[in-house]
C-alpha cells in the first residue's frame, strides 16, 4: 500500500473513530471503544514475555473455587502426587501401604489497571496518526510490564539466592557460572533443570537483547558454517538453540545484560488464567474525554522444579535483588 493511501486510510479511521467518540449517542461511543479494545488485544498477543513462557487461558465463572476466608477469587489446581519407587520383595510378602495424597496449588487473580489517561476531544481533530494506537500504547505496555513483573518477582523468590539448595528439589536452581557466555558455560546452564528431582529439560529460556550480543561472537567453530553466516548477517532473532525456544526482551530492568532464565513445558510449570482480558474503558465528559486499560487475570508457579536461573560472567548481575 503507497503512503498516500495508507495516510488516507488513517485519516478515515480517525475521522469515524473521532465522530464515534464524540457523538451523544452512548452505543457510538461504545463502539468508540470496542475500536480501541479490538486493536489492544491484537498486541497483547503478541507482545510481553510471560504470556509466550506460560500462555493464557480464559476461565469461565463456573469454573472458580471458593474460599472460606475470602471473597477474592480463586483457581485451585490439582499437582501430580509423588510415587514411591518400585521395590522386590519375596514371594509369599504383601507390598508396604502408601497413602495416595493430592497436592494442590491455588491461583488467585487479581485486577491489574493503568493510570487513567485525559485528553481534550478538539486535539484529535486533525491527528495524522492512528488515534487507537496513540490511546492503546501506554497502555499497554504499563500492563505488560506489571504482568511480566509479577512473574519474575515470584520466580526471583521461589529460587531463594544464587547457590542456594532448594529443599524440595535438592539442588540450587539460581547459579553463577563463570567465563562468560561462550557454549560451554551455555550448556552448563541446561544442565540445572535436568539436576533436580523433576529432571525437566528447559523449553524456554529468557534473555535480554544486549545478552544476544554475547551470543553472536559465537565463532563457526561453535556455530557451524550456516548458522554463524546467519547470525552475522541479520543478528541473533527469537529461534531454537540447542532444542530451546530464546525468548528475548528489551525489559532490560527485568532481566539483567548477564542474566538467562530457563522453564520448562507449560504443562510442568504452572497456571495462568484470565477472567477478563485486556479492555478499554472510555468514557466522555463535555469535551474531555478519559480511558484506561484494565484486566483480571491469575497466575501461579505450582512446581520449583520447572524454573532456573543463571548469571554469568562471573558475577551477579545488578538487578539480583531488585524483586
Amino acid at each position: 500500500m503507497s503512503d498516500e493511501k495508507q495516510g488516507y486510510s488513517t485519516k478515515a479511521r480517525n475521522e469515524a473513530f473521532f465522530e464515534k467518540v464524540t457523538s451523544d449517542s452512548e452505543s457510538m461511543r461504545k463502539e468508540a471503544q470496542q475500536a480501541v479494545n479490538d486493536f489492544t488485544r491484537a498486541r497483547m498477543r503478541e507482545d510481553g514475555f510471560w504470556r509466550k513462557i506460560l500462555p493464557p487461558v480464559a476461565l469461565a465463572n463456573d469454573e472458580l473455587d471458593r474460599q472460606v476466608d475470602s471473597d477474592k477469587n480463586v483457581k485451585v489446581v490439582d499437582k501430580e502426587p509423588d510415587s514411591p519407587a518400585a521395590a522386590s520383595i519375596p514371594y509369599g510378602q504383601m507390598p508396604m501401604n502408601k497413602y495416595i495424597r493430592g497436592p494442590r496449588y491455588r491461583v488467585m487473580f487479581a485486577r491489574i489497571v493503568t493510570p487513567k489517561f485525559t485528553k481534550d476531544v478538539s486535539e484529535l481533530r486533525n491527528w495524522t496518526m492512528d488515534i487507537r494506537q496513540v490511546l492503546s500504547d501506554n497502555a499497554i505496555k504499563d500492563m505488560l510490564a506489571e504482568e511480566d513483573g509479577k512473574a519474575l518477582r515470584a520466580v526471583n523468590t521461589l529460587l531463594l539466592g544464587a547457590n542456594v539448595v532448594i529443599p524440595e528439589t535438592g539442588v540450587s536452581q539460581y547459579r553463577i557460572i563463570t567465563g562468560g557466555i561462550t557454549r560451554d558455560t551455555f550448556n552448563d546452564a541446561l544442565k540445572i533443570l535436568p539436576q533436580s528431582t523433576g529432571h525437566l529439560e528447559a523449553a524456554t529460556c529468557l534473555v535480554n537483547n544486549v545478552f544476544v550480543k554475547d551470543l553472536q561472537k559465537w565463532g563457526r567453530d561453535e556455530l557451524g558454517g550456516n548458522l554463524s553466516e546467519e547470525i552475522a548477517r541479520n543478528g541473533f532473532a527469537e529461534r531454537v538453540f540447542f532444542g530451546v525456544r530464546v525468548i528475548i526482551t528489551i525489559k532490560r530492568d527485568l532481566v539483567g545484560d548477564t542474566t538467562m532464565y530457563m522453564f520448562a513445558e507449560p504443562e510442568f510449570l504452572g497456571k495462568f488464567y484470565t477472567l477478563e482480558d485486556t479492555t478499554m474503558y472510555m468514557d466522555k465528559r463535555a469535551y474531555m474525554i478519559e480511558f484506561f486499560a484494565y484486566e483480571e487475570m491469575g497466575s501461579s508457579i505450582g512446581n520449583v522444579a520447572a524454573i532456573a536461573r543463571v548469571d554469568f560472567a562471573g558475577g551477579v548481575s545488578s538487578d539480583v535483588w531488585r524483586y
